[in-house]
């Protein structure tokens, strides 16, 4: 009796229909032995990934970014002919500036790199200046003679020929340093005398009281081209660091 193999797409015979059964019982052992196999290989890698992620939870978090978030931030501000203020150690003058111990008697600072020059007049107090490079800022120290700062400031503007273009940016102001009087004034000017012409001048006039108990001028001036935060910022450290010889002055 002859029999249809389905598998093979055939009819057979008895004894061909004993070694199909043989043949099929032999693949179904095989794939069940290897599908015992597959699952244990899954469940091993289940327990070992369960471990390394248990493992791995408990391990530090990377703290290598941290340090970069946590780095302070750099501040920076604009600064004398355009250099940029850098941090400062204490008792040193913000960059650029440097300090300096003037011969006619006084601590102050000034930008580095700036020329010194002494006028001696016939009459008064000699005359500081210290000069930028190019020639487009100064920085202008001497002592002055009358009451008061105030006083001392109106006499100059009451009597003094004026320079060309002088126009005054606002009142002569009553001050007050660390107690102690002072006065200021601010204008422009077309040109001065001995000064290379570079347009209107920006000038800040300041005079006080230091604490040696004599009266100071200190002037700053500049292009009025561009801007006048330059002057403010030039006359405030200078202001800051002055001391007059003798005198006690903590360092800013």
């Amino acid at each position: 009796m002859r029999i249809f193999d389905a598998d093979r797409q055939e009819w057979v015979g008895h004894e061909q229909e004993q070694r199909i059964a043989e043949l099929h019982g032999r693949d179904a052992v095989l794939q069940d032995k290897a599908l015992r196999g597959v699952v244990t290989v899954l469940a091993v890698c289940g327990l070992g990934f369960g471990a390394w992620a248990l493992g791995w939870k408990d391990e530090p978090r990377p703290t290598g970014y941290l340090t970069v978030l946590e780095q302070p931030s750099k501040s920076t501000g604009a600064g004398v002919e355009g250099d940029t203020a850098a941090p400062s150690p204490d008792g040193v003058p913000p960059a650029p500036y440097e300090e300096v111990s003037d011969e006619e008697g006084f601590r102050l600072a000034v930008p580095r790199g700036w020329v010194r020059d002494l006028v001696e007049p016939a009459e008064g107090f000699n005359v500081v200046n210290y000069r930028s490079p190019k020639g487009d800022g100064r920085l202008q120290v001497y002592r002055v003679g009358e009451s008061s700062p105030y006083a001392s400031l109106r006499t100059w503007l009451d009597e003094t020929p004026m320079p060309g273009g002088f126009d005054q940016l606002g009142p002569l102001e009553r001050r007050n340093d660390d107690g102690r009087p002072a006065a200021r004034v601010e204008y422009v000017a077309d040109t001065f005398k001995g000064e290379p012409d570079l347009g209107p001048w920006h000038v800040i006039d300041h005079r006080f009281q230091a604490v040696d108990g004599q009266l100071y001028a200190v002037a700053v001036y500049g292009s009025d081209a561009d801007g006048r935060d330059d002057e403010e910022e030039l006359l405030s450290t200078a202001l800051s660091w002055f001391c007059p010889s003798g005198g006690t002055c903590p360092k800013p």
